[in-house]
């Protein structure tokens, strides 16, 4: 079968045992992620559907396959290379970034290099000793893999000393927490708990277990637990007699988390609260604004009863919106505190999008408006800060948008149920005076905002 030469090395019966014997392949061969995507490849070039096929075309696709789902992975890419007799070098850079990218999974925190360090130990206490001595050097992989290999050891015994076990348990915990692998961080820890509450008057400080687990629920934003674990920690650091400066610490780290969860609190109910204003928003946008209904007068300026507006009908007033912005915007003005003033010059009509309208149903009125409006702004620099040059003047614009029926003016709102701003500038100018006036460019808003709702009541007259 003619094969493409990345079907043709992945389909060679010893192509595992090259990988291995290749000194730059060799260190992936213990990662599961990598073992996992060449068995994947591997499954593509050896699919029983091609056995005899001798179609270039399906043949080539095969080839193309196998291509599009290593180009992505490095460590793929410097195998297959490897299997075809070249060289390819991969950086921990190129890794790390392929991991922070998605494009290939996240590798062990233990590898071939570390498992090796341990392969001969015997003995646990020989194994925490050696881990101690890579955590104070800072390589916690290596660290690791001594505390994983002691617990190893020492589960295998027939009494397992229980005080021993989640020492290294616990070690275990602070070096995943240091890889960024909370959830076994959180395990590691949690099987050290258990150990030592399943031995009465163990003496076992148990203050860094809960501390050790609190910081993994942190990480793995499982806030209510990470408080508790937290102060199950303080608990216990008073009740065994730590220091005065540990416990104080201890303490700090349960305020603090306890800040965090409230802050979190407030943020789901934030966005549970804008989920509920973009569904209102939602019906509001389909129905407007309803107003009352104004009845037909006769010359002398009374009401007709009976005399409704039409069953359907529209009146625009956009036009009427657009020039009323013109005039309410120009002048709008602030002052910084150290004396610049910033002052709006004029609305940009090419930019700006405003529509507005009532419409008429069974005499039901609604108000229908959407305006983005675009507005031109002019600024000079505070007299103390003005430079020596005398260029003192710039320019910029504020964008005041998702100006609709269904929002309205409200500082730090939500963008389904709230007037919404941005702000530009000229990117050439800088020095004190420039970030004087861009610092305080954004209290432009609120004075808009209220002239904004000026013309908007003015059309609700109508």
């Amino acid at each position: 079968m003619a094969c493409d030469p990345f079907s043709e090395a992945l389909r060679a019966p010893d192509m595992l045992e090259r990988l291995a014997q290749n000194p730059e392949t060799r260190k992936h061969m213990a990662d599961p992620g990598f073992q996992s995507k060449i068995e994947e490849l591997q499954g593509y070039a050896c699919d029983p559907a091609l056995e005899g096929c001798t179609d270039v075309v399906k043949l080539g696709e095969v080839g193309q396959k196998i291509a599009r789902a290593s180009q992505n992975d490095p460590r793929i890419m410097q195998a297959l290379m490897a299997l075809m007799g070249q060289g390819l070098t991969v950086e921990e850079k190129d890794m790390k970034k392929a991991e922070d990218f998605g494009d290939m999974q996240r590798r062990e925190p233990v590898q071939l290099e570390q498992l090796e360090l341990v392969r001969n130990l015997s003995d646990a206490d020989d194994a925490k000793t050696k881990g101690n001595e890579y955590f104070k050097s800072g390589d916690f992989s290596a660290a690791l893999a001594h505390y994983e290999k002691g617990i190893e050891i020492l589960k295998a015994r027939d009494e397992v000393p229980v005080t021993a076990l989640a020492t290294l348990y616990s070690n275990a915990a602070l070096m995943l927490l240091k890889l960024k692998w909370p959830d076994r961080a959180k395990k590691n820890a949690s099987n050290a708990i258990a150990l030592v509450r399943s031995v009465e008057d163990s003496g076992f400080d148990q203050s860094k277990l809960f501390y050790r687990r609190a910081l993994a629920c942190e990480q793995l934003r499982e806030l209510s637990q990470a408080v508790d674990d937290m102060a199950r920690a303080f608990q216990q650091a008073k009740k065994t007699g730590l220091s005065l400066a540990e416990q104080h610490r201890l303490k700090g780290e349960l305020e603090r988390l306890k800040k965090l969860k409230l802050s979190d609190d407030e943020d789901k109910e934030r966005k549970k609260r804008e989920k509920e204003n973009e569904r209102t928003a939602e019906v509001q946008r389909v129905q407007g604004t309803e107003m009352a209904a104004k009845k037909k007068e006769s010359p002398g300026g009374v009401a007709i009863p009976g005399a409704e507006v039409g069953y359907v009908a529209e009146q625009d007033f956009s036009h009427l919106a657009r020039n009323k912005l013109c005039e309410v915007v120009k002048g709008v003005s602030h002052t910084t505190q150290n004396g610049a003033r910033l002052e709006i010059t004029s609305l940009d009509e090419g930019k700006s999008k405003i529509s507005a309208s009532i419409t008429t149903k069974k005499g039901k009125r609604a108000l229908y408006y959407d305006m983005d409006v675009h507005l031109n702004w002019k600024a000079t620099a505070a007299p103390k800060l003005a430079p020596a040059d005398g260029s003192s003047e710039m320019t910029g614009i504020i964008r005041v948008y998702n100006i609709a029926h269904d929002t309205k003016f409200e500082l730090g709102g939500d963008e389904n149920t709230s007037y919404m701003y941005q702000l530009g500038y000229d990117p050439k100018l800088t020095g004190a005076w420039v970030e004087d006036i861009k610092g305080e460019s954004a209290e432009l808003f609120d004075p808009v905002a209220v002239k904004v709702d000026s013309v908007i009541r003015e059309i609700r007259k109508k």
